[in-house]
């Protein structure tokens, strides 16, 4: 056998693809349908959580965060309101330097004491 031969019969197998046989794809066809997952039935959408008493209070000025905002400029007013009469002076400029000062609490030290 010479090259030339061998060539020849190697390029005449190269230009036939192998097949294969019908029982094979028909095996690996059912084993392969066998191990598709099955299909699920659909579930029933899950029922909304119930709202709760404040939740709807929020909802009803507005959301959480306009509840936050309303509380902490809430917080801000108490806590102006609870430190000493000389800082809300500082605030407002000395606007009530020429009118009578009424002071309610003489001595705001027994809010700062213990015990």
């Amino acid at each position: 056998m010479q090259d030339k031969d061998l060539d020849g019969l190697l390029s005449m197998a190269a230009s036939r693809a192998p097949r294969p046989s019908d029982g094979l794809m028909d095996r690996v066809l059912a084993d392969a349908m066998a191990l598709q997952p099955r299909p699920e039935g659909i579930a029933a959408p899950a029922a909304p959580a119930p709202v709760g008493l404040l939740a709807r209070l929020a909802a009803l000025f507005g959301g959480a965060p306009v509840v936050a905002g309303v509380l902490s400029a809430a917080m801000a007013g108490v806590a102006v309101g609870y430190f000493s009469p000389a800082t809300t002076d500082l605030l407002t400029g000395g606007l009530g330097a020429g009118a009578e000062v009424l002071d309610l609490f003489p001595s705001a030290d027994f809010l700062m004491t213990e015990g």
